[in-house]
């Protein structure tokens, strides 16, 4: 038998398994996803130190100063720029999250000729509400007036123009919506994977694979796709609950389904690859979920699962580039939040993905070979 029929035949078999136990898989799907948005949907996130960049066209000591009141406190992370576009650039990849504009007629300015400009997009969450405030307030008592902006992206140049954007009334709530997707994709292929193969190897099944002709990799393959498609269950469930409680998505369903099935199911693999990789040193399955919470708490966090990455502490934001979750937060919030995604920008992201996916199997492939001879 081939590899792929070989892995066929067993992924059924965990197939079957999942069906009898289709209301506790059910109900662990649902309710964590449901406790998280419940509670902490509600309450919001104001996070420190949320990145600006500032352009100062006045370039006096007036608006010297307020750029060091601005970074007087850990509210907000100042970055200057030189000029509007490139700082407009920044806010449109997601770099910062606002844009202060000092124009030359600060701080003296008629009422239609306002001293600051204040761009920024409500689709994130409410730590740039507040940044917002406080930037505004601050504008304010050197005689400023602050004019608010949305921002959008036109598809067909690419320009940032000060026009509604897809999302821009979202809600914390529905960016945590986001970010949950690929927290449950996370523990759906940890624990359900490798949780499933230490039982098997205690209940003498693996053995029994190994005494016939099926593939031996095809054990290992098996729980991958397995592991995939609870994810891809485990996240539209979440999803949906997130939308019961109140968080929107901007895309349409026919472009969004699509979209977060690909990159959750990937995401699921390369997770579902890992546990196998873990399960295969680990005996134990108490032992086998303290490593998976270890593993899966972390990354959920540095991807900026509750927080955007931008508001996480200097020194952690560097490793968020070499986690997986990253890349699938920031098409899952695309989806979610935005309504469209750049087709440069899912590519890269996805094919980040992808590697990952790919390098963490074929190790899997190794580590379960070495575990048998």
């Amino acid at each position: 038998m081939s590899l792929l029929s070989d892995s066929i035949t067993l992924y059924t078999r965990e197939l079957l398994i999942f069906k009898a136990n289709l209301r506790t898989n059910i109900m662990r799907s649902v309710m964590f996803p449901f406790v998280i948005i419940l509670f902490f949907g509600s309450i919001g996130a104001i996070a420190l130190n949320t990145p600006i960049a500032i352009v100062n066209y006045a370039n006096n000591p007036q608006s010297l100063s307020l750029i060091s009141s601005l970074g007087s406190t850990n509210n907000v992370k100042i970055y200057t720029i030189t000029d509007q576009n490139t700082a407009l650039k920044l806010l449109q990849d997601g770099k910062v999250q606002a844009v202060v504009v000092i124009l030359p007629t600060f701080p003296s300015m008629t009422p239609n000729v306002p001293g600051v400009q204040l761009y920024y997009s409500t689709i994130q969450s409410s730590s740039v509400t507040f940044a917002v405030q406080y930037i505004t307030n601050t504008a304010n008592r050197f005689g400023a007036v602050s004019q608010q902006g949305n921002l959008t992206v036109q598809k067909q140049s690419g320009q940032v123009t000060p026009i509604i954007l897809y999302g821009t009334k979202g809600s914390y709530k529905d960016f945590l919506t986001a970010g949950i997707l690929g927290m449950i994709v996370v523990f759906t292929s940890i624990f359900s994977g490798g949780i499933a193969f230490i039982s098997d190897r205690q209940l003498g099944n693996v053995k029994m694979f190994l005494i016939t002709p099926i593939s031996k990799n095809a054990i290992v393959l098996s729980k991958v796709f397995a592991g995939a498609t609870f994810s891809l269950i485990s996240a539209f469930l979440a999803l949906g609950i997130g939308v019961l409680l109140g968080a929107k998505v901007a895309m349409q369903p026919i472009e969004a389904i699509p979209l977060i099935a690909v990159t959750v199911g990937v995401l699921g693999a390369g997770f579902s690859s890992l546990a196998m990789i873990i399960a295969t040193k680990v005996k134990k399955v108490d032992a086998y979920a303290i490593f998976g919470q270890a593993i899966g708490l972390p990354l959920w966090f540095i991807a900026g699962g509750i927080t955007p990455v931008q508001s996480l502490p200097t020194w952690l934001q560097p490793l968020s580039t070499f986690d997986p979750l990253t890349y699938a937060n920031i098409i899952n919030r695309a989806v979610v939040m935005q309504g469209v995604i750049p087709l440069g920008q899912f590519l890269e992201s996805i094919g980040v993905i992808i590697a990952f996916t790919l390098v963490l199997t074929l190790i899997s492939f190794r580590m379960f070979k070495s575990t048998i001879e």
